[in-house]
């Protein structure tokens, strides 16, 4: 059974409160009834990839975004029960000791983020991102590879990118058998709109994204660029299409890929990408 921290009551309690008052009050709010009643996961989120720097967009957009909590929930919930059912057939091991999944409203800066919870690996589920509940499912089950690969692997991801393409394709390639038969563009943008063109847009520079990707694998801002807010030619997130390439490219079970050490991953990734060892 999933371990599951739920701070949606906590949320629906704030918004109750805060549903008249002015944004800024609403702000106020928010860090009085609703963080103050979860300290501990706030302060684990705000560690991992959230940011309080998006309070006032919640504040400002209070009813659309409770709207969406409201139809996200029950859709979460049963998506990670269905996700930790799946996952040892995918990956082929049970870790001791799950993950904790926290239900939340996070700052609209991230759509879900894993991270320490005390000792615990922790999947932040962020309700307010909810689009479509068949993207929702492969967003659950992608983050969810990422907490199991993290306990197969013993410590927290390295940030370099090849790491980060190695994981990201990992957990894209989970999310596909745990949740199968979505629109191929679904295991990449989890039901986000508007995005219909992005795929084809990759495949259409494909041998160019490769090239750029391999020549900036080592330098510091790749990461950002490629798997964060970055953009390459005005298109976003174009590193999850590579990762899934690479890690295509491998063609190793999953099982055998959660078990390798990062250095053999780092190293496998350079070589689909053509990128000799002597180079980084």
């Amino acid at each position: 059974m999933a371990r599951l921290l739920d701070t949606i009551a906590g949320f629906e309690s704030y918004a109750r409160k805060a549903a008249l008052e002015t944004p800024l009050q609403r702000e106020a709010l928010w860090r009085e009834r609703y963080e103050s009643a979860y300290p501990e996961v706030f302060e684990a989120f705000y560690a991992s990839h959230g940011s309080p720097e998006g309070r006032p967009a919640v504040a400002r957009e209070l009813s659309r975004v409770r709207s969406r909590v409201e139809e996200a929930a029950p859709v979460v919930r049963d998506a990670i029960a269905a996700t930790e059912g799946a996952l040892p057939g995918v990956l082929g091991f049970t870790p001791p000791t799950p993950p904790r999944h926290v239900l939340m409203v996070g700052t609209l800066t991230t759509n879900a983020a894993v991270g320490r919870l005390g000792d615990d690996v922790a999947v932040f589920h962020c309700l307010e991102w909810f689009q479509a509940e068949a993207g929702t499912r492969a967003l659950v089950a992608h983050e969810t590879t990422h907490a199991w690969h993290e306990l197969a692997l013993g410590h927290p991801f390295p940030p370099d990118a090849a790491w980060t393409a190695f994981a990201e394709g990992v957990a894209i390639a989970a999310s596909r058998l745990v949740v199968p038969d979505l629109a191929a563009v679904d295991y990449f943008w989890y039901g986000h709109p508007e995005v219909e063109s992005w795929l084809a847009w990759c495949d259409e520079h494909h041998d160019a994204l490769v090239g750029h990707f391999a020549d900036a694998l080592d330098e510091e801002a790749t990461v950002e660029t490629y798997f964060g807010g970055g953009t390459i030619d005005g298109q976003w997130r174009v590193g999850f299409y590579l990762a899934d390439w690479i890690v295509r490219q491998l063609d190793r079970p999953l099982p055998e890929l959660c078990r390798l050490p990062a250095e053999d991953a780092r190293r496998l990734v350079r070589h689909a990408l053509g990128v000799s060892a002597e180079q980084g």
